[in-house]
C-alpha cells in the first residue's frame, strides 16, 4: 500500500507547483526532478574530455590517469554542488587544476618539480596523441606553469576575465602571461 503522507514535504530544487500534493502525475513530477541530473550528465559528456586535455596541457609531465583522476574528482564535487555552481566549465577547471596540484604535492613529487623542465610524456599518452600534438605539447611543457595554464584556457576559449577568475589573478596578469606564452611558443616552434 502506498502512503501519501509525504506528499506535502518540500523537495529541494523542485518548484512547489511540481510537488505531488498539487495533483500532477508521477511522470511530470519525475521529469521535473530529473532535469538537474540530465543537465549534469550533458555537462559531463561534453566537458570530461576537454577537462582532461586541459590538465594534460597544464601538467604535461603527468600521465593520462592522473589527469582523468583529477577530472573525475572535480566532477564528483560538481555533482554535489550542481545547484550552486553558476559556471560549471570554469568551476571544473579551477577545481581540477587544484586537485592536480594536490596530487603532485606528495613527497615523491614536490611542487618545485612543476617549475623544472618536465620529463618525457609517458608512452600511454604518446600513443593517444598525434605527432603534431606531441610536438606542441613538448614545447608547451617548456613554459612556466602559470603560462601553460593561461594558454590552455585561452585555447579552450575562455575570456581573459574568466581566466582571471579561474586562476585567481588579475586580467592584466592573464594578458601578460598569455602574451609571454604566445611569444615563447612562436620562438620554440620557429614561427615568425
Amino acid at each position: 500500500m502506498v502512503d501519501d503522507t509525504d506528499a506535502t514535504v518540500p523537495v529541494a530544487g523542485i518548484p512547489a507547483a511540481a510537488t505531488r500534493d498539487n495533483a500532477i502525475d508521477d511522470q511530470e513530477y519525475d521529469a521535473v526532478a530529473s532535469r538537474p541530473h540530465e543537465e549534469w550528465d550533458a555537462c559531463y559528456r561534453a566537458e570530461m574530455p576537454r577537462l582532461i586535455r586541459y590538465l594534460i596541457k597544464c601538467f604535461g609531465d603527468s600521465g593520462m590517469r592522473d589527469a582523468a583522476d583529477a577530472a573525475q574528482s572535480a566532477f564528483t564535487e560538481l555533482f554535489a554542488n550542481w545547484r550552486t555552481v553558476r559556471s560549471p566549465k570554469a568551476w571544473l577547471r579551477t577545481v581540477a587544476f587544484r586537485q592536480m596540484l594536490r596530487q603532485h604535492a606528495s613527497p615523491e613529487y614536490p611542487l618545485d618539480m612543476l617549475r623544472q623542465e618536465p620529463t618525457a610524456v609517458p608512452a600511454s599518452v604518446r600513443l593517444e596523441l598525434r605527432e603534431e600534438t606531441q610536438a606542441v605539447l613538448g614545447q608547451l611543457r617548456q613554459l612556466p606553469l602559470a603560462q601553460r595554464q593561461v594558454l590552455a584556457l585561452v585555447y579552450d576559449q575562455f575570456s581573459y576575465g574568466e581566466i582571471a577568475q579561474i586562476t585567481g589573478t588579475s586580467e592584466d596578469a592573464v594578458r601578460k602571461n598569455a602574451e609571454r606564452a604566445r611569444r615563447k611558443m612562436k620562438e620554440l616552434l620557429g614561427i615568425t
